[in-house]
């Protein structure tokens, strides 16, 4: 009877130590097991991308340049080659489009997100109409509630100042010093509008009067800035808004 216990403690025994060099074994056959599922882990909180919704007008939605050249793609493309990781943006703009047109397309969009970086260029076209300036104003505070009601918590939105049309070739015919002026106080209501909601503002309108003596500058259509101004646009606004 005692030498019946005995061999089923050994073989007992025995089988623990089989099970227990095969899991060292397994170990060390495959060493990164574990860190494999924590780079996993860790990877997939990297790999995050920041969303970016970009409102506005013509100079927006990039009228007479290709879809890639629009600032708002230029400017995804800079973020990441300084290391910054922002997807394709979501544009809600028209060539044509006045502020309270802008507000009309924002009620009428059914939005399944909300956005880390929300980014606003309008007012060009209330100028040109001769639109009042205190309704543009006006209009400036609707659309504050708007963005902020779609940002993210920590989100970051920017102004963008208005580019001087009056300088490209289109606006020869016109009084240019008349639009500079007309365009310099809608500037500085956008610039006070930032400052009242924290938003950050950057003037991209110097770098829209390079083109009275720089032509490729302007797109074909003799009015909207080219691929290449907007390159620049995009360069000044990622120093601004993310550096």
């Amino acid at each position: 009877m005692k030498f019946k216990v005995i061999l089923i403690l050994f073989l007992f025994i025995s089988s623990c130590i089989s099970s227990y060099e095969d899991q060292v074994n397994f170990k060390e056959d495959n060493p990164h097991q574990s860190l494999n599922i924590q780079e996993q882990e860790t990877n997939q909180n990297n790999n995050s991308e920041y969303s970016f919704l970009a409102l506005g007008d013509s100079y927006t939605i990039g009228e007479g340049v290709l879809e890639e050249e629009r600032w708002p793609n230029q400017f995804v493309n800079v973020a990441y080659e300084s290391g910054v990781d922002i997807e394709k943006p979501d544009i809600i703009a028209m060539t044509g489009w006045k502020s309270y047109e802008l507000i009309n397309a924002i009620d009428q969009t059914n939005f399944i997100k909300k956005y880390d970086y929300v980014s606003l260029l309008i007012g060009v076209n209330n100028q040109y109409n001769s639109r009042p300036i205190d309704e543009f104003e006006s209009d400036l505070e609707k659309l504050a509630i708007k963005i902020k009601n779609l940002k993210t918590n920590t989100g970051n939105t920017i102004i963008i100042s208005i580019p001087d049309w009056g300088s490209s070739p289109f606006g020869k015919t016109f009084d240019r010093e008349k639009i500079s002026n007309e365009l310099n106080q809608f500037n500085l209501s956008l610039e006070n509008f930032a400052n009242r909601n924290n938003f950050k503002y950057v003037d991209i309108t110097e770098i829209s009067r390079k083109a009275l003596f720089e032509k490729s500058l302007i797109a074909s259509d003799s009015l909207h800035p080219s691929g290449k101004m907007y390159l620049e646009w995009a360069k000044k606004i990622f120093e601004t808004w993310i550096n």
